[in-house]
């Protein structure tokens, strides 16, 4: 089956690099990050040495539209491959891309999947990682919702071999298309997703549960982003800086990472 996608998209794919994907990997990230500069962010940069410095092979696919050499803040981690793509998708467009032009990513034995639509992480990420490795299911989530329906939340996903070798998941990103509009996407990929996964019997498992944080029905990430941040997952979404709005008070939430947990989030952006 080809993808209708990835075959308009190919052409415009270009790799920064010369690495690869290794086949038959242990462990691989791979990460969809946009940005209108090639100056990444701290955030980004640091995930990235965080991830890398874990043991995985990280494929960063950047939709950075314009086309100097990327820069990272700080130094440079090792081990990542870079793919440029067109803004066009969105993140699962970008994950998308990742799967299919490098298909030994159904080969690994271990996935992580993650985007920048985060700010930090503000501290060590060991015991993130630590939950994904050694969980008893077959995916797993750094946080689960509840809000719309049940799903884990797209921005930190990892895959075991049942879920990655499986025809339908491999279908799902073969079935990737370019929608209108970024509720579209919640509503086919990331819903979707949790959805395909769960209908096919496999079981899900995530760091954070809604319950511990008092929330149910809403995006924690959101609601309970200083609870959050106490249970030991060191990001907050970006949209909270960036569009304060969202929540009460959010215009005074830069002080409050600073009283409570010494951060300058504008350091992140």
């Amino acid at each position: 089956m080809r993808s209708l996608f990835y075959d308009a998209l190919e052409p415009q794919l270009r790799w920064e690099n010369d690495l690869r994907v290794p086949y038959y990997a242990d462990r691989v990230a791979v990460v969809a990050s946009w940005s209108l500069n090639p100056r990444l962010s701290r955030s980004l940069s640091e995930l990235v040495r965080q991830v890398s410095g874990r043991g995985y092979f990280v494929l960063l696919v950047s939709a950075c539209p314009d086309p100097a050499p990327l820069e990272w803040a700080g130094e440079a981690p090792e081990r990542v491959a870079i793919l440029r793509k067109p803004n066009i998708g969105y993140d699962f467009g970008s994950w998308a891309a990742a799967y299919l032009a490098q298909p030994q990513l159904f080969e690994a034995d271990r996935v992580l999947q993650l985007n920048d639509s985060l700010l930090g992480p503000f501290d060590r990420i060991d015991a993130v990682l630590d939950d994904f490795e050694g969980t008893y299911g077959d995916w797993w989530g750094m946080v689960r919702s509840t809000q719309f329906r049940d799903h884990l939340q797209s921005f930190v996903l990892g895959f075991t071999p049942a879920v990655l070798q499986s025809p339908d998941f491999q279908g799902f990103w073969r079935g990737v298309r370019i929608q209108g509009d970024k509720d579209e996407v919640i509503r086919r990929y990331e819903l979707g997703l949790s959805a395909l996964l769960y209908g096919e019997g496999f079981a899900g498992t995530a760091l954070l549960e809604p319950q511990l944080v008092g929330t149910d029905h809403a995006n924690p990430m959101i609601t309970r982003w200083d609870a959050v941040l106490r249970e030991g997952v060191p990001f907050i979404k970006r949209e909270l800086i960036t569009r304060p709005e969202i929540v009460p008070d959010g215009d005074r939430i830069p002080q409050r990472l600073r009283d409570e947990f010494g951060i300058e989030i504008a350091d992140w952006l």
